[in-house]
């Protein structure tokens, strides 16, 4: 069983004191060594999800489970929820890492910690095939009577799509993609709207099946350039804590920094379509003082 403690923080005795030059340094990394880590995932494609087999993949899952068997700790406990509860679940430390691509804004960067950013990509949307209203973007859903747009409560397409000049009598929050997809299917939403990413594995792997299609990638909200960027969540807290968490934080990019040198990150995030293009185009400390 692993220990949840509020605040996400408690300093152990290391098992490791002889052995590793991050004992002194870094006591939840000894801590996670000894009694494994939770990781808070959305559910969805291309960033985390369980497989029909029981285990978990997704461009952000791969890049926790690489960086922290590099760094010894070996036990992880997957655990999927709402959107909306990760950060929540971050600061009253019921989860050690959220790998969900949640983008660095400047508000959650004063409630959690973020590594650096792997991509930066659009929004878009889904629509039923041929999209009957002509839906291509925000302010499309904006313009159009009875067009109603359904986004994850408490995530980034929310603001875009307001920032867009979409009220909030047109958009149906939902708390997970699957309600999303099902709001369109059955006629509640004309859309539902993600990350450019995850609408293009959702249209890729189901679209046909289920008769949606994308309306294409929003890369302009508010007459200015837009490029989301997801990043790796870790716990915050204040004083010591705080200290510690940006410690272990520290070590995760380090370890992360080393593998996308080597270019086996960019190797694995191609298996979901992630490629060059898709490069970050600001930094984490940039991001987190400015922006979306």
């Amino acid at each position: 069983m692993i220990k949840k403690l509020v605040g996400g923080f408690a300093v152990t005795a290391s098992l490791f004191a002889a052995t590793t030059g991050f004992a002194s340094e870094n006591p939840l990394l000894d801590k996670y060594r000894a009694e494994g880590a939770t990781v808070g995932i959305a559910g969805y494609a291309p960033y985390g999800y369980k497989q029909p087999d029981g285990s978990f993949t997704g461009e952000q899952v791969e890049i926790v489970k690489h960086v922290l068997n590099q760094m010894g700790v070996s036990e992880l406990e997957f655990v999927a929820m709402d959107f909306g509860a990760l950060i929540p679940s971050l600061v009253a430390g019921r989860i050690d890492v959220a790998a969900a691509g949640i983008y660095i804004r400047p508000k959650r960067c004063e409630q959690i910690l973020f590594a650096e950013p792997t991509w930066g990509q659009g929004a878009a949307y889904i629509v039923k095939t041929g999209n009957p209203k002509n839906l291509h973007n925000f302010k499309d859903i904006a313009s159009t009577p009875d067009a109603k747009l359904a986004v994850l409560a408490g995530g980034t397409e929310e603001t875009l799509a307001k920032k867009d000049g979409v009220p909030d009598d047109k958009l149906l929050k939902v708390g997970d993609k699957a309600a999303g997809i099902s709001a369109v299917v059955s006629g509640r939403a004309d859309g539902f709207a993600l990350s450019a990413f995850a609408i293009n594995d959702i249209v890729r792997t189901a679209g046909e099946l289920i008769g949606v299609e994308s309306s294409g990638s929003i890369t302009e909200i508010a007459g200015e350039n837009y490029q989301g960027h997801g990043a790796i969540g870790f716990p915050k807290g204040e004083g010591d804590a705080l200290k510690a968490n940006m410690a272990f934080r520290d070590a995760f990019q380090q370890e992360l920094e080393k593998w996308m040198a080597g270019g086996g990150y960019h190797e694995m995030a191609a298996a979901w379509g992630f490629g060059p293009k898709d490069a970050p185009s600001k930094k984490m400390a940039e991001l987190c003082g400015e922006g979306l």
